[in-house]
C-alpha cells in the first residue's frame, strides 16, 4: 500500500524506503525505521533499545552526527570494539568545538580521541606551544606526524618560523614552533 502511493506520489526515496522495510527481519526494527523516517529519532532509538539493539541505536546517532548521545550509549551498552567507537565519537565532539572556535574545549576532546593531528592544531590556535612540545614528545617513534608540519606550515603567519626536531633515537621528525625576532617573541627552547 505505502509504495503505491509513493509511486503515486513520484516519491523515489519512499520507494527505496519501503523496499528496505521489506527486507527487514521484524516488525519492531520497521517501526523504529518508520519513526526514524519520520524524524521521531528518540521514538527509535528507544524501541532499538527495548529490541536490545544498542548497536542499531547508535549507528541511528552516528547518521544523526548527534555525538554527544553516541558517547553516553556506548558508555552505557560496554561491549567489544567500544574503544575505536569512543575514539571516533571524543574526535568528533572535538570537531564539534573546533568548529566553533573554543580550542579549549577542543584539546579535551582531541585528547580522549587520541586525535593528535587535530589536537596539534588547537594547540597552535591556542598559542599553546608548550603543549605542543608535550604533545611532540609524548608521541611514540616512527609517528607520522608529517600532515601536522604541513598544515602549521601551510597556516603560518609571515613571522613564525617552524623548525624539525628529531627526537633522540628516531628517525621521524618532529614539529617544534619557534618565533623569530621579527615578531620580538622569545624563542621557546626545549
Amino acid at each position: 500500500m505505502a509504495d503505491k502511493a509513493f509511486v503515486r506520489c513520484q516519491d523515489y526515496q519512499g520507494i527505496q524506503f519501503v523496499k528496505r522495510l521489506k527486507r527487514l527481519d521484524s516488525e519492531e526494527k520497521q517501526l523504529a525505521e518508520v519513526a526514524a523516517y519520520f524524524k521521531r529519532f528518540e521514538e527509535a532509538e528507544r524501541l532499538y533499545l527495548d529490541m536490545d539493539r544498542r548497536d542499531l541505536a547508535v549507528d541511528l546517532r552516528m547518521k544523526l552526527g548527534d555525538w554527544f548521545r553516541v558517547v553516553q550509549l556506548v558508555k552505557t551498552g560496554g561491549g567489544a570494539g567500544d574503544d575505536s567507537l569512543l575514539e571516533q565519537a571524543w574526535s568528533a565532539i572535538g570537531d564539534y568545538y573546533a568548529d566553533r572556535q573554543k580550542w579549549q574545549h577542543a584539546v579535551t576532546y582531541y585528547q580522549q580521541g587520541r586525535n593528535q593531528e587535530r589536537l596539534a592544531e588547537c594547540y597552535y590556535m591556542l598559542e599553546d606551544y608548550n603543549g605542543l612540545e608535550q604533545m611532540v614528545h609524548s608521541l611514540p617513534d616512527n609517528y607520522p606526524l608529517l600532515s601536522v608540519n604541513t598544515w602549521i606550515t601551510e597556516h603560518s603567519n609571515p613571522c613564525a618560523k617552524f623548525q624539525c626536531l628529531i627526537k633522540p633515537g628516531c628517525n621521524c621528525l618532529h614539529t617544534l614552533i619557534c618565533h623569530t625576532a621579527c615578531c620580538n617573541a622569545t624563542v621557546q627552547s626545549l
